[in-house]
């Protein structure tokens, strides 16, 4: 059995008298596509915030290859080897492709202000080195041909996919999207499908939220559902889908 890399031990999130996620325990395999899905409210996207750090959990733990990560600043834990995207699309618009992924590599460079004031050779070599990686990732997502455009002038779907090459850009050991299919058309959520199990053959350990059942039941090999801030119920496509508490969740119970 592959070897867990990201686990959260009873993780518990309250903001004043609402308890946001209540006792969650997860964990991630390497190599997996794992799932979370639950109706709105129910506590994904702040568990996915306490994970990536913008948020402290107010009990439990949160371990990275064992490694206790709670509380650490999101920029530490990118360190580390943890890539996001969020739900609304983040890019620099005044930015083109080929930087904003760049940007994404940033947190691995070594060269310190002076290097980067008096444009030393160390400065030089890594910027330099970025770039070459930024243009391999664009070939990889295909977004090569656009990397001179503005991020925004990019239709939507592309605009995605440049979030996700920015995340890659960090070297990451794990990808986790948030909602990666919001917004888009059948068409665009088809090439998304691809393109997720394209970075799960790269070698990627890749968690995610989605309300799109379709694109969630092809892909993911586990799946994790939350319901007012708990969990409810955890297993394959298959369990899930026949679980009497997740189509509760969902449809709501029969008077």
């Amino acid at each position: 059995m592959s070897s867990v890399v990201l686990r959260t031990e009873n993780v518990t999130q309250r903001f004043g008298g609402l308890c946001a996620v209540s006792n969650a325990s997860i964990e991630v395999r390497e190599g997996e596509i794992v799932g979370i899905i639950g109706p709105n409210g129910a506590g994904k996207s702040t568990l996915f915030n306490d994970i990536t750090g913008l948020y402290t959990p107010t009990e439990g733990k949160i371990y990275f290859y064992d490694q206790d990560i709670t509380g650490k600043k999101p920029y530490e834990i990118t360190k580390l080897g943890l890539a996001r995207t969020f739900q609304n699309i983040r890019l620099f618009p005044t930015m083109t492709v080929l930087e904003n992924v760049m940007l994404g590599a940033h947190c691995r460079t070594k060269a310190n202000l002076l290097d980067v004031v008096l444009h030393t050779r160390r400065n030089k070599k890594e910027e330099q080195d970025i770039r070459e990686r930024a243009l391999d990732i664009l070939r990889i997502t295909e977004l090569y041909d656009f990397r001179y455009n503005y991020a925004t002038s990019l239709p939507y779907g592309m605009q995605r996919r440049l979030e996700f090459a920015r995340a890659i850009a960090s070297n990451p050991k794990i990808l986790m999207f948030d909602e990666p299919a919001a917004g888009m058309n059948e068409e665009e959520t088809q090439d998304l499908n691809v393109f997720i199990k394209k970075l799960q053959d790269m070698g990627y350990t890749i968690l995610l939220i989605e309300h799109d059942m379709k694109l969630v039941m092809n892909i993911c090999e586990r799946i994790y559902v939350l319901d007012h801030g708990a969990l409810i119920s955890h297993g394959t496509p298959e369990q899930i889908r026949s679980d009497p508490r997740v189509i509760e969740a969902y449809l709501g119970k029969e008077e």
